[in-house]
């Protein structure tokens, strides 16, 4: 499977949380717009109202060559391993 039911995916700039599991080279349903609680960098203090990026390592506040993933809905500290993110915003 390439995503799970629920999973976050990057398509290019566009966010997309899967509605169902997706088979590799598969086409699927997702959604593109919400809020969504998605895997956060521990080491970064997100704080709502921030915009986040999408990395490796989750949801960060770092841009870099990380693609925006969207706007923290609420403070998620630097030791939370979640942050609840309106997508795509």
């Amino acid at each position: 499977l390439l995503n799970r039911s629920s999973d976050l995916a990057m398509i290019e700039n566009l966010a997309v949380v899967a509605v169902s599991d997706v088979a590799q080279g598969g086409v699927g349903v997702g959604l593109t717009t919400g809020v969504f609680t998605v895997k956060a960098k521990a080491a970064d203090d997100i704080k709502q109202g921030a915009i986040v990026y999408w990395s490796t390592d989750g949801a960060t506040i770092t841009a870099g060559s990380n693609k925006r993933l969207g706007v923290a809905w609420r403070a998620s500290g630097a030791s939370v391993e979640t942050v609840d993110v309106k997508i795509n915003a």
